[in-house]
């Protein structure tokens, strides 16, 4: 009786084993089966083949707008400010009128050396006339020679003091004129820097005045870009205060040196605008050769953040590639890395288009 129980028992563990077996078996082969199935099916897109063409070389700097013209000006006499005739941002002409001093003791000043060049004057001509005597004396015998060169020396010290006394009356007549201070160019009044009532002594800087038409960019070259750069050279600026819009300009100046930076100071000239403005930061590109590329359809690469994205069909999958863009003819990029001629790539890029995508032309 207990065989047979022992013998019951061992075949249902039998069966059991069995059957776990055949469970497991069935399981990997429908695991198996689900493997082998594609996942997605491939997505029909338009591709295109990376082409070489000659693309531009170019050398990027950085730099700082500038006006053409900027002056501290200055007073040219002293005197208190008894009228400011311009203001922060004013537009001012050559000529114009900015500051007044009053220069009243300066005219009372200008009186008295009229007065006094006026008597000079009278005794220049009185000495003439006794130098004429003295002449005549000489020559008929009735003074002495040193008499004579006595005389003399009066009438030429005489003229002297008539000298004197016009750069004496000059001088104060310009101090006068310099009482009312005009612009020195066209331009717009950016800092002033003296108020009504001040007290103001020659050398004091009243404004500052810049002439912003046309407006410049001075460029720092690296040496080994120096021979690329000539007069003439057009000129894409961007600046930061600006964003998304470039402006033109044209090298106007280069340096005639090389300076302990090892670079040469070239200045460009901005072509007409109305946006930017001297102190603004501005990036420059400048094209200096051109070398063959992969060029591809602008619309063969797509901004993601921060970085260009490309993607390549490779073995039926697409495989996103981060690339660095260049110029080339319009509506083209050139491909400076992440792309070789020949590569096939996605013609235009979506938002459907993602790594790993599997495709079909």
């Amino acid at each position: 009786m207990a065989k047979a129980v022992h013998r019951s028992r061992r075949m249902r563990a039998v069966f059991a084993f069995a059957l776990l077996a055949s469970l497991s078996s069935c399981k990997k082969k429908d695991e198996d089966t689900a493997s082998k199935a594609p996942s997605t099916p491939p997505v029909k897109v338009d591709l295109i083949v990376a082409a070489e063409a000659p693309s531009p070389d170019v050398l990027t700097l950085t730099g700082t707008i500038a006006a053409d013209q900027r002056s501290e000006v200055t007073a040219d006499t002293q005197g208190k400010v008894i009228a400011v005739l311009v203001e922060r941002g004013q537009r001012v002409k050559m000529g114009d009128p900015v500051v007044r001093l009053d220069v009243r003791t300066a005219a009372l000043s200008a009186r008295e050396a009229q007065a006094n060049l006026e008597a000079a004057r009278a005794q220049k001509q009185l000495a003439e006339e006794e130098c004429k005597r003295t002449q005549t004396l000489l020559d008929k015998g009735a003074i002495t020679r040193s008499e004579y060169d006595r005389q003399a020396t009066q009438c030429t010290a005489t003229l002297q003091q008539v000298s004197a006394a016009q750069a004496r009356a000059d001088l104060i007549t310009k101090s006068i004129s310099d009482g009312l201070v005009r612009a020195p160019f066209d331009g717009q009044v950016t800092e002033k820097s003296v108020a009504l009532g001040e007290w103001v002594a020659p050398g004091r800087t009243l404004f500052t005045l810049v002439d912003d038409d046309p407006l410049k960019i001075e460029l720092s070259v690296p040496e080994a870009a120096v021979r690329s750069i000539q007069k003439g050279q057009k000129v894409e600026l961007s600046a930061v205060a600006q964003p998304g819009k470039t402006y033109t300009a044209t090298v106007s100046r280069v340096g005639g040196e090389i300076g302990r930076t090892r670079s040469l100071i070239v200045e460009a000239t901005l072509d007409p605008q109305k946006e930017l403005v001297p102190g603004m930061f501005a990036e420059a590109r400048v094209v200096v050769g051109q070398t063959p590329r992969p060029v591809v359809p602008a619309t063969a690469v797509a901004r993601r953040g921060k970085l260009w994205h490309a993607f390549v069909v490779q073995k039926g999958e697409l495989h996103d590639q981060i690339v660095q863009v260049g110029p080339a003819p319009e509506g083209q990029v050139s491909i400076l890395q992440g792309v070789n001629k020949g590569d096939k790539l996605v013609a235009k890029v979506t938002e459907q288009i993602i790594d790993g995508l599997r495709v079909v032309e």
